[in-house]
């Protein structure tokens, strides 16, 4: 049979009116109204969101609310039977105080046999105390009513009076409602001189109750009234459950009434009420609201005893994340977590799950998970996407400063910004703050946060606990990984995007697969990457350079790193003459672009030898990039086995044999030579490293003899001396030309005499730089 409560359990009276009471009697009258509920909850279980609704169904209960309301039950059912008890659930928002309420009312059914009925009034949806009195008072007249009705009459004396008694009572409880309004508005009167809006509050029950006396028995006080709905009562033997839900939520004005409502006003014997509330949230309410020092100890004046939400079991509330998140991740990927992965994800729970503490807690943090983790699952490692989302239901400050620490230590890894020691010391401080524990094993301390944040450290200098440096097999692993350390894809756990100083992976896989199947397009491509700048001035070509690291390569096939060396031998002096720029603290990217395709020779070595002697040859004969090839590759490479200077590597360093090497010089010896090699020269970004590249590979006075033939001119022989220029930095970037260098090409006492004879010409400005630039470098 359907009943008030029923419709409450499964929501319906949400969706067709607003009920603030639930009884549990026979209303027949709701029975149409069943479709919705349950087609309602079956569109919620078919969802992935969890609603966090109390629970309502045993089998879904994991925390032994069923178990407690069994035990429950009964001993409530005694507290009904006699003068009136009011007794305290007591728990933390989220503890499962609502789950345990429904499972209760469950088991209170069983008692309508013995008389004692059911009623749950949720105050903090009534608009004022009047109607708060009428959820109490209505409901206990409609079960009265009910049980009128239910009454077969036998003609006998004894039915027709209980019946009778039955009838009084009803029309008792409905005199006392509006008197009862009565009575708390005159209280509200005299609390609205000390809590703000009672006063207005106070006036309307007044104005109520005004209306009530013309129709109200002469000389019928609320006292009176309330001596004898007690005693009919008991008369007719019938208890009562009120359960009284969410008082926490409620303004402090709102819960100063409802406590004296309940102590004051419908303290009827064989009524037990069940207070459900947060006693730290309710005792603070109390206290706002009367002005009083300790509400705590107030509300000990209207509980008679309390039963506390038990604590979960140990491991009970990991346990549950740690199966459900399997399940999240099973259902997203098509996969089950096994493995690294799945031992991961063991230690993230373990860890960071220590901060759960109810139930609540652990739903807020799988949902957060459900609504993000399927658009981010290709861009997030899954142990430590929940790792953090943990952090962030229970320590949401943590998870505060993680976000900006991610973001600037990103930029600081990709080179795109600098951090001072006074903001280091500033974010060291606050994690001390955070993490103040010393222990490693503790969840809160800065030696567990390492475990999956580079760059912490548990020190006493504040500026050294932050933004620490990693070897790049760390950085790589992270970036394979796409764990929440990589900053490449710290963002995509905070945002649903990557950083934008970084190119999106699928943009660099794009990069990956044309090195394997078009060299041309690949070359188009990174020359077009030189074209684009970052909001720190530096090219994305730069970045891509930066992604082929050890660890990227690694993974690359024999036609992906053929294509990478041929493409950037083709496009690498545009590059540099788009780049320009002295790096006083990092390499150049020349050299960048050195250690890629040292990398990229080295790993093709050992997957194909003879491809890569191959492709050796192929770039001397045909790279575009000559200045590149012949002043930074190739003359490297001469340094490294020997045949230039005198500290070579091992053989066992190189990344080409000494034959191999042979082969590409002879070519290139013949490509320097060539006449339409040599008009290229005066527009190389780079003329320099060029001249002494052609110098060493050669070894003959070609590259004197053409620098000696372009100096003829006037016009020639200033550029030239400008191209020899170096560079220092002390106070600020120097470009000193030194004796040594212009030696190496140039008679000095000529130089420095024809440098004389232009000063007052055309060239006085030119001129004037260089002779600065030889005084610079004496200094």
């Amino acid at each position: 049979m359907l009943t008030f409560a029923a419709i409450c359990t499964n929501g319906s009276f949400q969706k067709t009116q607003s009920l603030v009471a639930v009884v549990d009697v026979p209303v027949a009258s709701y029975l149409t109204k069943t479709s919705w509920c349950h087609s309602h909850w079956e569109e919620v279980m078919a969802t992935a969101l969890d609603s966090d609704r109390a629970l309502e169904k045993e089998d879904l209960d994991k925390f032994g609310f069923v178990g407690m309301a069994k035990r429950l039950a009964p001993s409530i059912i005694e507290a009904s039977k006699g003068d009136g008890m009011v007794i305290g659930l007591e728990g933390r928002w989220g503890s499962g105080k609502t789950s345990l309420l429904n499972f209760l009312r469950n088991e209170l059914v069983i008692a309508q046999a013995e008389g004692i009925y059911t009623i749950t009034i949720a105050p903090w949806l009534n608009g004022d105390t009047s109607s708060m009195v009428g959820s109490l008072l209505e409901p206990m007249t409609a079960i009265l009513k009910a049980k009128e009705d239910e009454i077969v009459v036998a003609g006998g004396e004894q039915t027709n009076a209980t019946k009778e008694q039955m009838a009084e009572v009803g029309q008792l409880l409905r005199d006392y409602g509006p008197r009862t309004a009565r009575k708390i508005a005159s209280v509200a009167n005299v609390a609205g001189h000390f809590i703000p809006g009672a006063q207005f509050v106070g006036e309307v029950l007044n104005a109520g109750a005004d209306a009530a006396d013309q129709v109200m028995p002469v000389g019928q006080t609320p006292s009176e009234l309330k001596w004898k709905i007690a005693q009919k009562i008991q008369d007719l033997d019938i208890g009562f459950v009120v359960i009284l839900d969410d008082l926490d939520r409620l303004e402090p004005e709102q819960a100063v009434e409802v406590v004296r409502l309940v102590r004051s006003v419908a303290d009827f014997p064989r009524v037990a009420y069940l207070m459900c509330y947060d006693r730290e949230v309710l005792a603070q309410a109390l206290k706002t609201g009367l002005k009083v020092a300790d509400g705590d100890l107030f509300l000990q004046k209207i509980v008679q005893l309390t039963f506390n939400i038990p604590l979960p079991e140990p491991f009970d509330l990991r346990t549950q994340f740690r199966d459900e998140a399997k399940s999240i991740y099973a259902e997203v990927t098509g996969n089950d977590a096994d493995g690294d992965l799945l031992n991961d994800l063991g230690s993230a729970v373990d860890r960071e799950g220590m901060g759960l503490s109810t139930p609540r807690e652990v739903k807020l943090a799988l949902n957060s998970i459900r609504f993000v983790f399927p658009q981010v699952k290709d861009d997030v490692y899954f142990p430590d996407f929940c790792r953090l989302h943990l952090i962030k239901t229970t320590n949401y400050k943590l998870y505060q400063w993680l976000e900006v620490y991610l973001s600037v230590r990103s930029v600081l890894v990709t080179g795109d910004a600098t951090v001072a020691s006074d903001e280091k010391a500033k974010m060291g401080e606050q994690l001390k703050t955070l993490l103040p524990s010393k222990s490693p094993d503790s969840g809160r301390s800065i030696w567990s946060l390492r475990r999956f944040i580079p760059g912490v450290a548990d020190v006493e200098e504040a500026e050294k606990r932050v933004f620490n440096t990693m070897n790049s097999a760390a950085v790589s692993e992270t970036i394979t990984l796409k764990r929440l350390g990589s900053p490449l894809h710290y963002r995509f756990y905070f945002a649903l995007t990557g950083p934008k100083t970084v190119m999106p992976d699928d943009d660099f896989n794009d990069l990956l697969e044309l090195a394997r199947a078009n060299v041309v397009q690949l070359t188009i491509r990174l020359n077009e990457e030189v074209m684009k700048r970052r909001s720190s001035g530096k090219t994305w070509f730069e970045h891509v350079l930066n992604r082929l690291d050890d660890e990227c390569i690694a993974g690359l096939d024999e036609a992906q790193l053929v294509g990478i060396v041929k493409a950037l031998s083709g496009m690498m002096d545009a590059a540099m003459a788009e780049d320009g720029e002295q790096r006083a603290f990092s390499l150049s990217l020349d050299g960048i672009a050195n250690m890629v395709i040292k990398s990229c020779l080295s790993r093709l070595h050992g997957l194909n030898p003879e491809t890569q002697a191959e492709t050796v040859r192929q770039i001397a004969r045909e790279g575009q990039a000559i200045n590149w090839l012949v002043g930074k590759f190739f003359r490297s490479q001469l340094f490294r086995h020997g045949k230039v200077g005198n500290k070579a590597d091992s053989p066992d360093q190189w990344e080409i044999s000494d034959e191999v090497l042979d082969e590409a010089i002879e070519i290139l010896k013949a490509r320097v030579s060539e006449q339409a090699t040599k008009e290229l020269i005066p527009n190389l970004p780079d003329i320099s490293a060029y001249l002494y590249g052609w110098l060493n590979i050669t070894e003959n006075d070609q590259a004197i003899d053409w620098v000696r033939e372009y100096s003829e001119t006037d016009e020639g022989f200033l550029s030239i001396l400008n191209h020899l220029r170096g560079w220092s930095m002390s106070d600020k970037v120097y470009y000193p030309l030194s004796k040594e260098t212009v030696e190496i090409f140039l008679d000095w006492d000529d130089t420095v005499n024809r440098l004389e004879g232009l000063k007052d010409g055309e060239f006085a400005d030119r001129v004037g730089e260089l002779k600065l630039a030889i005084s610079q470098s004496r200094n």
